[in-house]
């Protein structure tokens, strides 16, 4: 009864929470139910054929954003992130972006990244669409933001970010970066490759190169991203009217570099709100919009109270049918038959009773003894700890629910990643089998002859 009284208290609160949250939270809860809802069994987001990477890393790296690292959705994305090859630049770049921000090894993806530059500068610093393909400047400012935020190290990092700077369209007094830059003459500037670039460059604010300070050239490049924007509306695009691609990323650019409270940003946030469906996504349910506008808003720490990985102000103003004081939204998978017990989709441990003790002994590898665990992500049920010696389990857990984590196994020459789950009930009260009514007769019948047998034999005693 506490429990239940807690819980109606609990959710009162959350949704006086709710109603007061500001229209960008409220669009970001929304998302964020589309995300979970949407998401594959294998733990990628379904697209265009070729986009996959791209979706299912700005869907992680937008679950990072909002905090929501504890659950199966981010684990099994992560998981498909690890277990799957980039093919090109962007997607290599974005992988990398959004497996660094998780916390896992980047190393390997990034030697194979700086591997990629082309041959056209010296020392090379510059990237294409695919490995040693022509400069782009998409491409290269994505490949250095990569490198940056996996904070590797690159020998060649101030050549990059000079070589980004030194191709503005300064010829046309414009300071945007064109796609490419071509032999001969100029080319536009473009949406994309100016805020892909401004957001990389806002990292070294303080550099720069030559006789060219980078904060000169974010005021001048980002004072041209501004005049890009469309009135009204607050939308950025090539023609006519914004779109969602280009004004996510040109929000993304412009916070970094001007901050959330200006004028052309808080437009561009309201246009993206305005294009919003009602499922919550962008573009009626491309899985690439909605993942690159929900993975550009602002970091922030969604409250989550049954530490599920689905934000409270999404469980109570979706309409989801969970439960925000119950970590419940393990059911949202689609679960289209893709999955992998173990790797994608949790694999049960033994079923634990509330307050019983618990014991349950985690899985070892194929690797060389000796062996350690570390929990990765996710939470053991309260009260329940792991012993990172022995692999054990052990404690008597106090709330109910469905619990969703994924340990590391490190052996001494390998390291194994498992998702798993341990579900904590009420016991299941001892009940005594029914019998059939013939059994019942049977029964009565034997024991009326054994009872009348017994009767026999004391008399015969007593004679």
């Amino acid at each position: 009864m506490k429990r239940l009284r807690l819980a109606t208290v609990c959710s009162g609160i959350f949704m006086a929470t709710a109603t007061m949250a500001a229209p960008i939270d409220d669009a970001r809860f929304k998302a964020m139910a589309w995300l979970i809802t949407h998401q594959n069994g294998d733990g990628s987001w379904p697209g265009a054929p070729g986009l996959e990477m791209a979706e299912t890393a700005a869907a992680v790296e937008a679950l990072v954003n909002a905090g929501m690292t504890q659950s199966d959705t981010f684990t099994n994305g992560v998981a498909w992130l690890q277990n799957h090859e980039a093919y090109s630049t962007d997607a290599l770049s974005r992988q990398i972006i959004a497996l660094a921000k998780s916390g896992r090894d980047t190393s390997d993806l990034v030697t194979r990244l700086i591997d990629w530059r082309n041959n056209e500068a010296s020392p090379k610093s510059s990237w294409g669409a695919y490995d040693h393909y022509g400069t782009s400047y998409p491409d290269t400012a994505m490949a250095l933001e990569a490198i940056k935020v996996a904070a590797a190290s690159y020998a060649e990092e101030g050549y990059s970010v000079c070589n980004i700077v030194a191709q503005r369209n300064t010829a046309v007094a414009d300071g945007g970066w064109p796609y490419f830059v071509p032999p001969t003459g100029t080319q536009p500037s473009g949406i994309l490759p100016t805020a892909y670039s401004l957001i990389v460059l806002s990292r070294y604010k303080t550099s720069s190169c030559g006789t060219t300070t980078i904060s000169s050239v974010l005021t001048s490049a980002a004072s041209w991203l501004t005049n890009q924007q469309k009135t009204p509306g607050g939308g950025f695009g090539e023609g006519s009217a914004g779109t969602v691609m280009e004004t996510a990323l040109a929000y993304r650019a412009l916070t970094a570099v001007l901050g959330a409270s200006d004028p052309a940003v808080v437009n561009a946030q309201n246009f993206l709100i305005a294009q919003q469906q009602g499922d919550g996504s962008w573009g009626n349910g491309d899985a690439l919009l909605t993942t690159l506008t929900l993975a550009a808003m602002p970091t922030v720490a969604l409250a989550d109270i049954d530490r599920d990985g689905l934000p409270d102000g999404t469980e109570t103003q979706a309409l989801l049918g969970t439960n925000p004081n119950l970590p419940d939204a393990f059911g949202l998978l689609r679960g289209n038959g893709r999955g992998i017990a173990g790797e994608t989709t949790a694999l049960p441990l033994t079923k634990a009773f509330i307050d019983l003790p618990y014991t349950a002994s985690l899985a070892t590898s194929n690797g060389t003894p000796p062996y350690s665990w570390l929990l990765s992500s996710g939470y053991l049920p309260d009260g329940l700890s792991l012993d990172s010696n022995t692999g054990e389990i052990t404690g008597t857990p106090t709330a109910l629910g469905v619990y969703n984590f994924s340990y590391e196994i490190l052996a001494a020459d390998m390291q194994t990643s498992i998702v798993s789950q341990i579900e904590v009930t009420e016991p299941q009260p001892t009940q005594v089998p029914a019998l059939p009514a013939w059994a019942m007769l049977l029964m009565g019948g034997l024991l009326s002859v054994i009872m009348r047998h017994a009767e026999h034999r004391k008399t015969r005693t007593i004679r």
